[in-house]
């Protein structure tokens, strides 16, 4: 990350005060956070973000709604996860009301252009122009301005008959410090340039981010000491920025091996069996024991954020198979379903 959390205090308390407000009217309820049609999923690396949004788009799909994934100019992990092909630069149907996309700079700058200037033959010989694409690979965050503009096109796309084509978008967003840019430069490039198409495109989209109606950050940890200390600040950050969060989703929470009443027995067994194979049990259990409680505390410290909480259940697998996502977007309409 090139600043600390603490240089971009003041610059995030300063946007806060200049943004529009798109909050919605007292006693105008918006909706809940997963029900919101254009939604982020970020965290900490690690922490299995790729895994959430497979799990949260299973179960949009699986409720009847048009759900579009989309991956930022990465190593696509939601598709093949699926069972699935890479879908690549292009929408790709993966299966029933479940669609995904990589959104790629290059794909994403010709798309803009053709939608821009209609003429292939215009677009080619403006942006095709070597001048023109070294200032595009040198300027700071304008790849991260395509990728997020391509995806506020799809949240904007209608049929014929004027309704949105998608009823859900979920972005499989960059770690918290690319993140975190992501989400500043809309306003950003509003601010510093401040006329022109380029200004009402980034105005245009902060007005999505910011609003409480249509959009949600859903933050993602573990159980565990660094990233339960950078979503904390990462809480802050978005809050700071005027953004609407989502949920927070612990992943991978360790479960107990034994029942409740077993737990209760086992927790007044204090002396270590002397037989090898029993102790090997026992030793186990202990290990788990803890590795529980502790999950159970940052788990705790996570749910003082004020954010609907969900947790994950550890799965003991080396690589996510198919059913494994099955398991976990079940475990999301438990914990979502009134």
């Amino acid at each position: 990350m090139p600043e600390s959390w603490e240089e971009r205090a003041d610059v995030d308390s300063t946007i806060t005060t200049e943004l529009h407000d798109s909050t919605t009217a007292p006693g105008d309820a918006p909706p809940p956070p997963v029900e919101r049609r254009f939604t982020f999923v970020t965290g900490k690396g690690g922490v299995g973000k790729s895994t959430v949004t497979a799990a949260l788009a299973l179960l949009s799909a699986r409720q009847g709604h048009r759900t579009l994934v989309c991956e930022l100019n990465a190593l696509e992990q939601v598709a093949p996860a699926l069972g699935h092909a890479p879908s690549g630069g292009r929408v790709t149907k993966l299966e029933d009301n479940l669609y995904s996309v990589n959104i790629q700079p290059e794909m994403a700058m010709e798309e803009y252009g053709l939608m821009k200037l209609r003429f292939r033959a215009l677009y080619t010989v403006v942006f095709e122009n070597p001048l023109v694409q070294s200032l595009v690979r040198f300027v700071p965050g304008v790849n991260d301005l395509l990728m997020l503009g391509k995806a506020f096109n799809h949240e904007r796309e209608v049929d014929a008959e004027g309704r949105p084509v998608w009823d859900r978008i979920i972005i499989d967003a960059p770690a918290t410090g690319h993140g975190l840019t992501l989400f500043r430069l809309p306003h950003i490039i509003a601010d510093a340039v401040p006329t022109g198409n380029m200004h009402l495109e980034a105005t245009e989209m902060w007005s999505l981010l910011t609003d409480t109606k249509r959009t949600a950050i859903h933050l993602v940890s573990l159980p565990e000491d660094l990233p339960t200390q950078e979503t904390c600040e990462l809480r802050d950050r978005l809050l700071a920025l005027g953004l609407p969060l989502g949920l927070m989703v612990v992943n991978k929470m360790p479960m107990p091996l034994l029942a409740p009443t077993q737990r209760g027995r086992f927790a007044r067994w204090t002396e270590r069996p002397r037989d090898a194979e029993l102790a090997s049990l026992w030793d186990a259990a202990h290990i788990r024991a803890g590795r529980v409680a502790l999950g159970a505390q940052y788990s705790d410290t996570l749910a003082t954020l004020g954010l609907p909480l969900v947790w994950l259940p550890q799965i003991a697998t080396n690589r996510l198979r198919r059913s494994d996502l099955e398991t976990l977007s079940s475990h999301f309409m438990e914990k979502l379903t009134p």
